[in-house]
């Protein structure tokens, strides 16, 4: 797979990184209907309370947190003529297609029956989407151990799963309007249909054309106790996760806010959609920015940068009046260019890791490490949520009714200052990592020494 010189810097196709970036797409149809819609299905076609529908999802986050790094074990163990990671997008699509259509089926049951098949579908799918998703963030660093040719995969990755993300909260709610035929239980319910079938083919496209050109290293097969060290010894890993926990953290609360922002500050509700539309190009600019900037400077400088940009930018928006809505939509397409950044270079950063992990333990754990990124998105989402919980409780938020300007000024606030405070704060870290280009070219070096070495005395 490797090159004569063990080289993994030009095997990899323009069709391979295409084809991973359609697996993202299937990915992406799923959660955009499944992530965004699946509260409103339950509460208000299903018929459960809000109550046990909250339940249901705290406890599969609680278990997901459980899953995450278990699912990464075991996508490292597999070993499959296809490869380790790739296999698992043929596996995993048909049972995540059928799982997202059970899980906005209606079936005739009591209000018990309907709460217990709410959560066997709801946590089986949280599973079956784990499977799949551990798997397609590895991916990357099995293509290539080059650390810029990572950066443009994520890049193109994250790309197409943004677009595929807005193009499906545009689309949803017209499309079970139009299929539904009046009826919002068969509009739900055929969409799932249609999104699920076109996840698959597009697991598929991954699947037929992604190719795992870095060996597997040959390592013994570890206990849960000693792979996790491999986690805490890898001081850089840890390094970018508290980054970037700050900063998805802060971000999760914005978002969580936009709705209240925009009925209360601005006055319409119906504005969160112009305000999600204006966050995409700037989004979008970041994330094909990071690569091509990343090769240039180094994926830690442009780190910083982002940061210094995202508390710049926020620091505008703050002193900027609300009641300005011009000048709020202005900034609020400036202000997510450092998110895209960040989307980046975060996958980017953390692949590296797995050779410095390699390196220092001996054990290259791709999709272990890889777990981590979205453990700590899901960590994101709980933190942020039970902060604005907290928030609207503290600052006096009546629903429905005119708001106090300490309650309109928290909104402003959790909107600007706090993101500003987050991106600050979340530099600190990246003042203490030492896994530059130069220090990760170097450890290359060495492993594909070793390995060439192993070769020769076999």
């Amino acid at each position: 797979m490797a090159g004569k010189d063990g080289s993994q810097k030009s095997v990899v196709k323009k069709r391979e990184i295409a084809g991973h970036a359609a697996a993202g797409i299937g990915q992406n149809l799923v959660y955009g209907l499944w992530g965004s819609y699946i509260l409103i299905f339950y509460t208000d076609v299903f018929g459960i309370t809000a109550g046990a529908a909250g339940l249901i999802m705290m406890f599969t986050r609680i278990w997901d947190a459980v899953n995450d790094p278990m699912m990464g074990m075991v996508a490292d163990r597999t070993r499959t003529k296809w490869g380790r990671y790739r296999p698992w997008l043929l596996f995993m699509a048909v049972p995540v297609g059928i799982l997202l259509i059970l899980n906005f089926y209606t079936p005739d049951l009591s209000g018990g029956g309907k709460v217990a098949y709410a959560a066997i579908t709801y946590v089986l799918l949280s599973m079956a989407f784990t499977a799949v998703d551990i798997p397609y963030w590895s991916l990357p660093s099995a293509m290539t151990r080059d650390s810029s040719r990572r950066a443009g995969i994520f890049s193109i990755a994250r790309t197409a799963t943004t677009l595929t993300s807005v193009i499906s909260a545009v689309i949803i709610i017209p499309l079970t309007q139009r299929l539904g035929g009046g009826s919002q239980e068969k509009g739900f319910f055929r969409t799932a249909v249609l999104f699920a079938a076109f996840s698959i083919f597009f697991y598929m496209i991954g699947f037929g054309n992604i190719r795992e050109h870095v060996e597997p290293v040959k390592q013994k097969k570890e206990g849960l106790g000693n792979s996790l060290k491999v986690l805490a010894c890898n001081k850089p890993l840890l390094l970018i996760i508290l980054s970037v926990l700050i900063i998805l953290t802060a971000n999760g609360l914005r978002n969580s806010t936009l709705p209240y922002f925009a009925q209360y500050n601005l006055g319409a509700l119906s504005l969160v959609s112009i305000l999600t539309a204006l966050s995409i190009p700037g989004m979008l600019a970041g994330m094909l920015l990071a690569p091509v900037l990343a090769k240039k400077f180094g994926k830690k400088r442009v780190f910083l940068g982002a940061c210094i940009y995202g508390m710049i930018s926020n620091l505008l928006f703050f002193f900027t009046e609300y009641t300005d809505t011009v000048r709020v939509f202005l900034m609020i397409a400036l202000t997510c260019v450092s998110f895209g950044f960040i989307l980046v270079l975060e996958s980017a950063m953390i692949a590296d890791t797995i050779e410095y992990a390699q390196w220092k333990t001996g054990q290259r754990r791709e999709g272990l490490i890889s777990s981590t990124q979205t453990f700590v998105s899901k960590l994101c989402l709980a933190l942020s949520g039970g902060l604005i919980g907290l928030i609207l409780t503290v600052t006096g938020y009546t629903p429905g009714q005119v708001q106090t300007g300490t309650t309109l000024m928290a909104f402003h606030m959790m909107m600007t200052l706090v993101v500003a405070a987050a991106f600050a704060l979340a530099m600190v870290p990246m003042f203490f990592y030492g896994l530059t280009e130069e220090v990760h070219a170097g450890i290359v070096k060495e492993l594909e020494a070793e390995s060439r070495n192993e070769e020769a005395e076999e």
